[in-house]
């Protein structure tokens, strides 16, 4: 019995191709396209497919969110991504959401058969150049100061004393030491001089 691929993409060059090359393959055929997401989605419930090909970047509704929406309501249906882009975030995103397979689009013909295959009995592949991307630790998000913190810290940096720093302001010098409190729990340092030397490297202030 022939696997039957659905395959989404809003390209429609790579649809024909990816389908040309399921017609061309003993045991699989391509049981339709879709052009987005929503289409993707709406097409699962229609024709039942065994595996979804689909791209990441689509307009309208794209790959990740298709897949968000897969996961709830069919979550035995696998899904191999196909795309042009290697970026981490989009990578592990569709693997955490449970994606079978993530190639780039000038994947072979021999790869992309043994990956919906290999989707279809449960194991999950990534082309070798990915790998980095897929199962490195995402980078650690730079802290976020809101504008007053960032005006006050910058006055700081300029040697200015909690008083002085209320005064022009107009705030009171309790405010201040709140507001400071706040910026030392955000950059995750104890000192006036560790605030100002972590949110320079971060570049929060510019002196």
């Amino acid at each position: 019995m022939s696997i039957r691929v659905l395959i989404v993409d809003d390209h429609q060059i790579l649809r024909t191709g990816l389908s040309l090359i399921m017609e061309t393959t003993d045991g699989m055929e391509a049981v339709g396209t879709a052009v987005d997401g929503q289409d993707g989605l709406a097409k699962v419930e229609e024709l039942k497919p065994d595996v979804v090909l689909t791209d990441i970047r689509m307009p309208n509704m794209d790959g990740i969110a298709m897949l968000r929406q897969l996961a709830q309501s069919h979550p035995d249906l696998p899904v191999v991504v196909l795309t042009t882009f290697d970026d981490q975030e989009p990578i592990q995103q569709a693997l955490r959401l449970g994606a079978k397979g993530f190639m780039l689009k000038d994947a072979d013909k021999d790869t992309i058969v043994k990956t919906i295959q290999g989707a279809i009995s449960g194991q999950v592949y990534v082309e070798p150049s990915l790998m980095g991307k897929a199962f490195a630790a995402p980078a650690a998000a730079k802290p976020q100061l809101n504008e007053r913190d960032q005006q006050i810290l910058k006055m700081v940096a300029e040697g200015s004393r909690n008083i002085d720093i209320a005064d022009t302001l107009h705030l009171s010098e309790r405010t201040i030491k709140a507001h400071l409190t706040e910026i030392y729990n955000q950059l995750g340092v104890f000192t006036r001089a560790e605030a100002v030397a972590a949110a320079l490297r971060d570049g929060l202030i510019e002196l």
